[in-house]
């Protein structure tokens, strides 16, 4: 692989919480220009709140922007995935092929597992990603929420941890990788 990798520079949100932002402005715009009408004094709001439009506005624009750059990621992996069939792949070969950064790659995988269209889990040994596969996700009875390496080494300081830290699924003895999230559990 080459150092000169051009990849997105967008990231993947994968949520759409911009246009509740967006939705507030756009109400506090339209309060204002009913209590304008009405004369309502509330802290101002019927001389100022309209201003609350232009970032509406803006606000809008960058979460159509998102929507449309998170559909063309999740088309571009799913394609890549399919062309690719029922085998294994490294990470970075797929955000290669995809010039989308890693990072992205995986969290565009686990939304298009969730929305069950593309199957894959990970290898325990290498941390490849075997495509066509399925995992059924068993969460470890002691797992609470993720948990930093610090802490971790404090609960177990032996460093025999029978779960993930990062997403709860149950590990094997001798696992290298995650199955679920590909995470590094030794």
């Amino acid at each position: 692989m080459s150092q000169n990798r051009y990849y997105s520079k967008k990231d993947y949100k994968g949520d759409y919480s911009a246009f509740g932002t967006a939705a507030v402005f756009i109400v506090i715009g339209i309060l204002s220009l009913v209590f304008q009408r009405y004369s309502i004094a509330f802290i101002g709001l019927a001389s100022w709140g309209y201003w609350f439009f232009i970032p509406a506005f803006f606000t809008l624009i960058g979460a159509i922007s998102h929507v449309d750059s998170d559909r063309r990621m999740r088309n571009n992996v799913a394609n890549a995935v399919q062309n690719r069939g029922d085998s294994a792949v490294k990470l970075e070969v797929l955000a290669e092929e995809t010039g989308i950064k890693p990072k992205n790659v995986l969290r565009v995988l686990v939304d298009l597992r969730n929305a069950n269209q593309v199957k894959y889990r990970y290898d325990t040994e290498s941390g490849e990603i075997m495509l066509g596969e399925t995992i059924k996700y068993e969460k470890a009875p002691e797992f609470t929420e993720p948990i930093s390496q610090k802490q971790l080494d404090v609960i177990y300081p032996s460093g025999e941890v029978n779960f993930c830290p990062y997403c709860g699924h149950k590990a094997s003895v001798g696992m290298q990788f995650c199955e679920n999230c590909g995470s590094k559990l030794s």
